[in-house]
């Protein structure tokens, strides 16, 4: 599923970006072992809206 590792990816790089540098961390992250956090849950609550919004237009 591509469309997840995407997500995972962009959240992984936000963080770096806000100088959170734990690699093991983001790694696992980006592997998809993170997917129950709140990082993640929030990321792919903001995906469900933007697609809902895509879907109205």
């Amino acid at each position: 599923m591509k469309r997840i590792d995407d997500i995972r990816d962009a959240v992984a790089k936000t963080l770096e970006t806000r100088g959170f540098d734990n690699q093991k961390f983001l790694a696992e992250m980006r592997a998809g072992k993170r997917d129950d956090g709140p990082y993640m849950i929030g990321a792919l609550a903001v995906a469900a809206l933007c697609r809902m919004e895509v879907a109205a237009d």
